[in-house]
């Protein structure tokens, strides 16, 4: 065949596809109008929402900063201080219904708070429940080690050792040397070991936290505890 023939034919293929193009947008020109203004509809409704979600999330901060100042403010306060009580009252209700709004950062830091002022009520086991629900939602941020830790302090003013010991050992495993609270970890896990009998183990866990965090305070502690042994 010769070129302008194949040529020729490549054009009549082309023809007959813009054709059929033609033919197909033509009978479906109203459903494709549909298609296309439902398509734009819902990326202007997905826009919506991702903006007013990020305006709730950056509100819940600005909820949380101001919460949180207040709970310093109620610890510069004595507890016959005229405005303690309200103080108090309103802390409380704005923690607990900021807490209730979700598993983001300020909702977590509100039940945190919550749980420290049931600590300082000595409510222990409520402080417990709060931080050990914070551990749970918090997925990996520093709350989740700092819940951790309050929640076996509060065990321990439960007189349950065996929990506590459990959530100091949780930190090192989950989050090993990392966290902020690792030293103060190592150093309650050593002192509920000698506490249980288990002397040789508690030797083992203050050497390690002297050897791991030789500048800490936990770790002076621990080196003094050595010495008794």
């Amino acid at each position: 065949m010769s070129n302008n023939s194949k040529n020729a034919a490549e054009l009549t293929l082309a023809e007959r596809i813009e054709g059929s193009l033609n033919r197909f947008l033509g009978k479906n020109k109203k459903a494709l109008i549909i298609v296309a203004i439902v398509v734009i509809v819902g990326l202007a409704t997905l826009g919506i929402v991702l903006t007013v979600s990020q305006k709730n999330l950056q509100t819940q901060f600005n909820e949380i900063d101001q919460l949180e100042a207040s709970y310093v403010e109620l610890q510069a306060m004595g507890s016959d201080d005229e405005a303690y009580q309200e103080t108090y009252d309103e802390l409380v209700a704005g923690l607990t219904e900021l807490a209730g709004k979700g598993n983001k950062y300020p909702s977590l830091k509100a039940e945190y708070l919550l749980g420290m002022v049931a600590f300082q009520d000595e409510e222990h086991q409520k402080a417990a429940d709060s931080f050990l629900s914070v551990y749970t939602e918090a997925d990996g941020n520093y709350l989740g080690s700092l819940a951790l830790a309050n929640a076996a302090a509060a065990a321990e003013e439960l007189g349950n050792d065996s929990l506590a010991l459990e959530y100091y050992t949780k930190i090192i495993d989950e989050f090993g040397f990392t966290a902020a609270e690792s030293a103060k970890a190592l150093f309650g896990q050593a002192r509920l070991q000698e506490k249980s009998g288990n002397i040789e183990l508690a030797k083992a866990t203050f050497q390690q936290l002297a050897d791991q965090f030789p500048t800490s305070e936990y770790a002076k502690l621990a080196t003094n505890r050595l010495a008794l042994l």
